[in-house]
């Protein structure tokens, strides 16, 4: 099927429907879902590293092994076998978007460290950075209150 009118189109970025194009010539399309996305040219996408439950825990960098205690805690009150990695995609064709990580059972990601541009997905809580929560009461009580509402549940 081939769509050309503008508004098709749209209507069809608007129900969640990826519309796919081919390249002709050596000619780049660009698709209109990432010229119509929010944030930048492109949808936020998260790598997942290691974990298999619905709490998604994300930072920019990989992870490294610093704060143990800090995130054992985390987890502890979490619950480990709910708990996986990630880190922020700087490419946008690796990682998964957040339909993905739906789709794989995540319901809560856990962003340790302010974002420039943070997607307004419903599932994302955005903490302070691993450092600051390490050295600031008051960080560790923002986190506390942050994620209180979404444990009780």
């Amino acid at each position: 099927m081939s769509v050309r009118d503008p508004a098709s189109l749209q209507r069809l970025i608007d129900m969640g429907i990826e519309v796919w194009h081919l390249r002709q010539h050596g000619s780049e399309a660009r698709s209109p879902r990432a010229e119509s996305s929010g944030v930048g040219s492109r949808q936020p996408r998260i790598r997942l590293s290691s974990g298999d439950g619905d709490w998604l825990l994300v930072r920019r960098e990989p992870w490294r092994g610093s704060h143990e205690a800090l995130l054992a805690d985390l987890m502890a009150t979490i619950g480990p076998e709910r708990c996986r990695f990630g880190q922020w995609s700087k490419d946008s064709a690796s990682g998964e978007s957040l339909e993905e990580l739906v789709e794989r059972g995540v319901n809560h990601i856990l962003c340790f460290g302010r974002l420039d541009q943070a997607p307004s997905w419903p599932q994302l809580l955005v903490a302070p950075s691993l450092d600051e929560l390490s050295r600031d009461p008051e960080a560790r009580r923002e986190l506390w209150s942050l994620m209180l509402p979404r444990i009780q549940r």
